[in-house]
């Protein structure tokens, strides 16, 4: 695949960040494997990732902080968080940080798989639709809200340019 997305895996755990980086390679992404936290944000500074799967607790830096250092652009990068310490409090805080994703430890491959297939599917839409003028002066329906990707704000008046529309 010549336009392989490129996944950064942040995982302490050497024997599942192995399996993970093997699995994901062969499912066709280019895989960038770290085993700290620090080590992830040294690498966001000077190379770019499509997605992110991180651990939450890992040492060197926690997964939200590697959260928080990925660009906040979904068109660019998107965060998927794991963690053996589960709790609906952890994913609505993740995601409202901004995460994609939030998953729970144990899982089973098939399930990441789909979970950054369906990511680099909708970052791709994402870009498609950034970048297509037909979508960048759409008019929004009364009962709908926009949201603008450009700005990652909502609105619900007619006349607002939008990426996205959903029914309310």
């Amino acid at each position: 695949m010549s336009n392989q997305p490129r996944l950064l895996i942040a995982e302490d755990d050497e024997a599942l960040g192995a399996i993970l980086e093997e699995y994901l390679t062969d499912s066709g992404y280019h895989v960038t494997l770290v085993q700290r936290g620090d080590d992830a944000l040294h690498l966001l500074k000077k190379n770019h990732f499509d997605i992110i799967l991180t651990d939450i607790v890992m040492p060197g830096a926690d997964g939200l902080s590697v959260l928080n250092a990925s660009c906040g652009d979904a068109t660019r990068t998107l965060v998927l968080l794991m963690t053996g310490y589960s709790g609906i409090e952890d994913a609505m805080h993740a995601v409202e940080q901004g995460a994609y994703d939030f998953v729970s430890k144990p899982f089973q491959l098939p399930e990441i798989r789909v979970r950054i297939d369906n990511a680099a599917r909708y970052q791709s839409l994402l870009r498609l639709c950034k970048h297509h003028e037909t979508y960048k002066n759409l008019e929004v329906p009364e009962g709908f809200i926009s949201y603008d990707l450009a700005s990652n704000t909502t609105h619900t008046s007619a006349g607002i340019k939008a990426y996205g529309i959903i029914k309310v």
